[in-house]
């Protein structure tokens, strides 16, 4: 196992958040070296098209560049796709010969194991988004979406974000985050540790049942701060990433 494990998520990064991405770069940059492996758990990019959005948007390039920089220091790096920016994950596997997860990965912490995953299928409540995921995500939907032109391409992931953030807003207060009972399912299978994103913010906190315990962390959007979960020596530590 590599001597330190970084976990992100939730950057959303649009090309105008300056500040957001020099963060994110400078944060890259520190843990570009042998013995860290990165898994970036999904929603990097607020949206994401292919690699032509990069001509449209060229404030972008520097993050790739520092992802590029990282996996030729000897770092690893392992995607998973998101549900803003999944088709970003075909398009790291060929230029940086990133790892890229389509759902979930379990790897071991010392003897336990752990869970990884971007989070959204983990939300069982919000069956309107798993409709327009199962949708969007099918094999017909994605060569459809390749042969459009860039233009109908943006408009069908600005609405699809659109209604992503319209289910956002209605899951505070409410019940949309992680269901118990695929937690429950997780813990039969000996799952012990959860490490997700996209319910946007941070939580904590175990699970107990029939003699079982698991632990669930979530890692928080990326607002008016970051935030990097790191793993060494045995130990979580969450730490801010401040943009300026």
């Amino acid at each position: 196992m590599s001597e330190l494990l970084v976990f992100l998520a939730d950057v959303h990064l649009r090309r105008e958040e300056l500040a957001k991405r020099d963060a994110l770069v400078r944060y890259l940059a520190g843990v570009s070296r042998s013995g860290v492996h990165l898994y970036l758990l999904g929603d990097l990019f607020n949206t994401w098209i292919g690699q032509v959005q990069l001509e449209d948007e060229p404030e972008l390039v520097p993050v790739f560049d520092a992802m590029q920089a990282l996996v030729q220091s000897g770092a690893k790096l392992t995607f998973f796709h998101g549900n803003r920016d999944y088709p970003i994950g075909n398009d790291l596997t060929r230029t940086l010969g990133a790892e890229t997860v389509r759902y979930s990965k379990v790897i071991d912490l010392n003897g336990r194991k752990t869970f990884l995953t971007h989070g959204d299928l983990l939300c069982t409540s919000d069956r309107l988004y798993h409709f327009a995921r199962f949708f969007m995500r099918g094999p017909i939907s994605g060569l459809l979406f390749r042969l459009l032109p860039t233009d109908f391409k943006y408009g069908i992931v600005s609405s699809y974000r659109g209604m992503s953030e319209r289910r956002d807003s209605m899951r505070r207060g409410k019940r949309h985050g992680i269901h118990p009972a695929k937690v429950h399912r997780l813990m039969r299978r000996g799952v012990q540790i959860i490490v997700c994103g996209h319910v946007h913010e941070h939580r904590d906190c175990t699970y107990r049942r029939r003699g079982r315990e698991l632990r669930l962390i979530t890692l928080p959007q990326w607002e008016s701060q970051g935030a990097a979960l790191e793993y060494a020596a045995g130990k979580f530590t969450l730490k801010t990433v401040d943009f300026a």
